[in-house]
């Protein structure tokens, strides 16, 4: 939630930084572009196969280093 948040904000600013100094034109692009930016990341999301808690699920786990790791000297005899 927090991405998408600052995804918009940071779009705002451009767009309004387009607006401001390059003309009302360039605002205009510049939203127009966000606007088919997000649509194209909404679609490529709904499309997708796997679900987020899928994603998590399926995840490797890590190994840590350490004492009784798998660089563990004590461990390998």
């Amino acid at each position: 939630m927090t991405a998408i948040i600052v995804i918009v904000v940071f779009a705002a600013v451009i767009i309004a930084l387009g607006t401001a100094f390059g003309g009302p034109l360039i605002g205009v692009l510049l939203a127009a572009a966000a606007i088919i930016g997000a649509l194209v990341w909404f679609f490529a999301l709904a499309g997708s196969k796997t679900t987020t808690s899928e994603v998590v699920r399926e995840a490797p786990d890590q190994e840590f280093l350490g004492p009784g790791g798998p660089d563990d000297p004590e461990r390998s005899r």
